[in-house]
């Protein structure tokens, strides 16, 4: 059985590294211009949206439904700065890492959770194998560390979450769920036929996994999620031994049955936040300091007042959510996001998507061009 050489959910090298320096790089023009190709000559992958100074100058296929990998993450960082706004949780409370590591799965998060435990020790952030629930967050969206964002959907609770759906105004968001947990429903579905050879038993978990509805899958990740969360001693996982049967198809069909939404809709939240009329200063003092990490690099810090970030992506998917205000006062919202994307295609549109990002934010001239060869248009296939 072939296994899969890429991991699910691996923007953390793109959201860490390459952000942060996307405003440093030299002689890009040629990769900002390879993102402009791909998106008018491949319709069928792409979902993208543009907007500068609160009106819309591009959108192409912006209501099609697209799987937001670890995009949703924003939805859980909003939650979270509500809740510390309102008291309900302290960002200086300290936890348990072993209460975290619990939903840690080792080798399905890009190497993000590992990455993530070197910076705090490299930061002194560690205390009593302990750290604060603002790193918890931070390293969500910084690290895109999945284990993190199943705490905080445990802390904060799923009910809360997705109730801003409806109160922002997202008519086409799917419910925000246990997404790295749903990575071991396979596991109890092959548990139904215990007595068959394992080839068979995984057979029928893909073709159960391809008909099950979305709320079925949606109940299956709750599930395992509260199995990872009761894993005190890791003994489930050792016993899941996902290495052992984990393979591209899985990695496909569980990448097709992550949260989806559209640009649109990412478009209306960031443009949201962005304004700074919708959430109290409150919000945004916790949101900033979660959301906005590509700050911390001193030439981002020259160029504007608020520039925040997160990708996401799979094997198959890869998405870029960004807002951002210059010291001209201009705003701008970029949302990306892509699907079923060829292994040389997703290699290209990685290597040039920082030079496209830059091209938009910092050259007017670039962000007309984008805007009067893709324009406004949502036809095609939702």
């Amino acid at each position: 059985m072939k296994k899969s050489k890429l991991i699910l959910y691996s923007m953390a090298s793109i959201t860490v590294v390459s952000i942060a320096a996307v405003f440093l790089f030299s002689n890009i023009n040629k990769g900002e211009e390879a993102v402009l190709r791909f998106i008018k000559k491949h319709p069928e992958n792409v979902s993208f949206t543009l907007i500068h100074n609160e009106e819309v100058v591009a959108a192409y296929h912006s209501n099609r439904m697209m799987p937001l990998a670890s995009v949703v993450k924003i939805m859980v960082a909003l939650e979270y700065a509500q809740q510390a706004a309102d008291g309900k949780i302290s960002p200086h409370e300290y936890v348990k890492l072993a209460d975290i590591d619990k939903y840690y799965i080792p080798k399905l998060d890009g190497g993000a959770q590992p990455e993530w435990g070197e910076s705090l020790k490299s930061r002194k952030l560690i205390k009593d194998d302990s750290v604060a629930l603002e790193e918890v967050a931070k390293g969500m969206i910084d690290f895109s560390s999945n284990a993190n964002m199943e705490y905080l959907i445990e802390r904060l609770g799923m009910d809360p979450i997705n109730s801003n759906i409806a109160k922002l105004g997202l008519t086409n968001h799917q419910k925000v769920f246990p997404i790295y947990s749903s990575l071991l429903i396979p596991y109890e579905i092959m548990q139904k036929n215990p007595d068959l050879p394992q080839e068979e038993r995984i057979k029928k978990a893909k073709e159960e996994l391809r008909t099950m509805s979305q709320e079925q899958f949606q109940t299956f990740a709750i599930q395992q999620h509260e199995k990872l969360k009761n894993d005190v001693d890791g003994s489930y996982k050792r016993t899941a031994a996902i290495e052992e049967w984990y393979d591209e198809e899985f990695d496909k069909i569980l990448s097709d049955r992550m949260v989806a939404s559209t640009t649109e809709d990412y478009g209306l939240l960031l443009s949201k936040i962005n304004s700074r009329t919708t959430f109290s200063p409150q919000v945004h003092q916790h949101l900033d300091a979660v959301m906005e990490g590509p700050m911390q690099n001193p030439a981002n810090k020259e160029s504007f007042k608020h520039l925040g970030f997160k990708g996401g992506s799979t094997n198959y998917v890869l998405n870029t959510a960004m807002y951002a205000v210059d010291k001209d006062n201009q705003s701008t919202e970029i949302l990306l996001f892509t699907n079923n994307l060829e292994s040389k295609e997703y290699q290209n549109f990685s290597k040039n998507i920082n030079a496209f990002l830059n091209g938009v934010l910092t050259k007017p001239e670039f962000r007309k061009k984008v805007s009067d060869q893709i324009g406004v248009m949502n036809e095609g296939p939702r």
